[in-house]
């Protein structure tokens, strides 16, 4: 059987619970998981070769962009739940994958003439790159050893560029903004202790993260707003789910490990339902808006009424609504995904 870019996807998805799972353990548990998040992160540009050498498909053009997400949500929801990042950081990087994914069905089928920016093609490695550093000083305060890590890799960089420039080569961009971006951290690291260079890390991949999702916003949401009141009823419940369950996060709190499966969930169908719409499908989304959300919503609105705390059954019901909804859609749509060429 032949490999192809949608297994080595399909692949890099199946591993990542090992390295979240070891991101709890203690610095040695920890530098293995950033060591399986580095090759994990390699495969990203491996399926992308071989995309470009075999050719892509439909079914590859969903399950890339969704690694991506579920990436995400296995690196940052636990430097929330582990305290290291606060919700005030972490929420706004899931703020803009969603809403950016949800005006892109509104976009579907018009001619906007919008074109990805070289920020927003950079912005998965950067938010990789910024995760690492982030759980590296934390798990190694002594900046000692952060120093060095950042002086590795502008050598690194240097040496790539240098060598380039000798043979009178065109230096590849990522190259430069790899020198770049390691010049900046270690500039950052030097006056700081750890945990303000998290921080100041982290505000960092947020601007960065808002500033790449700008020409979507700008774009999309007057479309939205066009059509109506219920257009943004519908954009607002969409992002209701999978939003209030992260800023709902507590460090050490047990259930909070669910947060990562429901946004894992979310941005999988949220993936599937576009292409579905864009396939001429029926759009079924409407349907989890107005009958499962209200439902998991139940256990807040109980809390409400009765004072007493109820985050972890509301994570729990959030966490059965969106397995109950991606079982649905992945069923509905099975033949969808069969037919686009595994």
């Amino acid at each position: 059987m032949k490999i192809t870019a949608n297994h080595v996807t399909m692949l890099r998805i199946v591993c990542l619970p090992l390295p979240c799972y070891l991101m709890y353990g203690g610095a040695w548990e920890r530098t293995a998981a950033l060591a399986l998040f580095v090759v994990l992160g390699l495969t990203d540009y491996l399926d992308g070769i071989m995309a470009r050498r075999d050719g892509s498909t439909p079914l590859g053009r969903l399950l890339d962009p969704i690694a991506d997400k579920i990436f995400l949500a296995v690196t940052f929801v636990p430097l929330l739940h582990l305290g290291i990042l606060p919700v005030w950081i972490v929420w706004p990087i899931f703020l803009r994958e969603f809403l950016v994914t949800e005006l892109r069905r509104f976009m579907t089928g018009r001619e906007t003439g919008l074109k990805v920016t070289e920020l927003a093609k950079l912005k998965t490695t950067l938010q990789m790159t910024g995760f690492g550093l982030i759980l590296f000083n934390a798990t190694f305060p002594d900046k000692g050893v952060s120093i060095a890590l950042l002086l590795m890799a502008i050598v690194a960089s240097g040496v790539a560029w240098l060598i380039l420039r000798l043979r009178r080569r065109d230096v590849h961009p990522r190259i430069k903004k790899a020198l770049l971006w390691a010049g900046i951290g270690l500039v950052i690291i030097l006056p700081c202790s750890a945990g303000c260079t998290n921080i100041i890390y982290g505000i960092v991949l947020v601007a960065i993260t808002l500033l790449s999702g700008w020409q979507y916003i700008r774009t999309g949401f007057p479309i939205c707003v066009g059509k109506g009141a219920r257009s943004l009823l519908s954009l607002a419940a969409s992002l209701l789910l999978p939003l209030s369950a992260l800023a709902l996060v507590k460090p050490e709190q047990p259930a909070s490990v669910l947060v990562i499966v429901i946004l894992s969930l979310e941005f999988a169908v949220q993936g599937l339902d576009m292409w579905a719409r864009q396939e001429g499908f029926a759009d079924i989304s409407g349907h989890k808006r107005r009958f499962i959300i209200p439902v998991a919503f139940l256990p807040l609105l109980y809390g409400m009424l009765t004072g007493s705390d109820t985050t972890s059954l509301f994570i729990l019901a959030a966490f059965v609504s969106s397995l109950a909804y991606a079982i649905y859609d992945f069923v509905l749509h099975r033949k969808l995904v069969s037919d686009g060429m595994f």
